[in-house]
């Protein structure tokens, strides 16, 4: 009995006494918060690099007048505004333009008068029928069709054919009435090709098929005359001036010896 009451005391002791220091608690961590997300905004494209600008629109009258030696040409397409229709057409045509430039020496080759002779319309006419509405290289040339499509108009080319033959690197035009080979390239631009022809293209619808309309040549320049003179042992060749000068020698003879001088 008195070993349960010491027993039951030292329970009551236990229980009662206070307990033994516990450590200290670890101060809370801070609670460690994720960062915010990143919202990610979509990212536009770059812009597409501006296109290169576009090379200035050549111009015929400008090439032929750099290049001189057109100025009959040049001349032709301003009074008939047929340039104009060049620069308009170069710059509505995806196709381009080929032109066939004659220079001045080839209109000197024409008889005179012959261009006077053309009412406003044929000159328009015998301009556009330089034209081509094709832009055309020397190679290709080689393999077009016959005959090729002018700007002077026509049904199939027959009332303006223009037919083109190649024999190496030469280029010959033939009209129906005349024919002119390629001389020079004056200017390519993958656009519009001018080149230099060395006779003008003469449509057979406005000039007749068969007859010559190249200048003649001109007349040789006149010799004085070569006269005969007898009457003495050497036979000798006198000009007319010589000739004159002895006729008015005998004249003044005869009147000395009819005076009695």
């Amino acid at each position: 009995m008195k070993h349960q009451f010491i027993v039951l005391a030292l329970l009551f002791l236990i229980n009662t006494a206070p307990t033994s220091a516990q450590p200290a608690a670890s101060p809370t961590a801070p609670m460690v918060l994720p960062p915010p997300p990143v919202s990610l905004a979509p990212v536009s494209p770059a812009p597409d690099s501006p296109p290169p600008p576009a090379p200035p629109q050549a111009h015929l009258l400008k090439i032929l007048q750099k290049e001189g030696g057109f100025t009959v040409l040049i001349k032709l397409l301003r009074g008939t505004h047929v340039s104009d229709q060049v620069d308009s057409e170069l710059s509505d045509l995806n196709e381009g333009i080929t032109f066939f430039a004659p220079d001045d020496a080839a209109f000197s080759a024409l008889k005179a008068g012959t261009l006077n002779t053309l009412s406003n319309e044929q000159q328009v006419q015998l301009l556009q029928f330089h034209m081509v509405p094709t832009y055309l290289t020397m190679s290709q040339f080689q393999t077009v069709s016959n005959p090729l499509m002018t700007r002077a108009g026509g049904v199939g080319g027959k009332e303006f054919p223009l037919n083109v033959t190649t024999k190496g690197d030469k280029v010959s035009v033939f009209t129906g009435v005349d024919g002119a080979s390629v001389t020079k390239t004056l200017f390519t631009d993958g656009k519009l090709a001018v080149y230099q022809v060395d006779k003008v293209l003469l449509p057979v619808s406005i000039f007749s098929k068969g007859e010559d309309y190249a200048q003649g040549p001109a007349p040789p320049t006149k010799k004085p005359a070569e006269l005969s003179v007898s009457g003495s042992s050497e036979v000798g060749k006198v000009k007319t001036g010589d000739v004159v000068r002895l006729v008015v020698g005998v004249g003044v003879a005869g009147v000395v010896a009819s005076l009695g001088l």
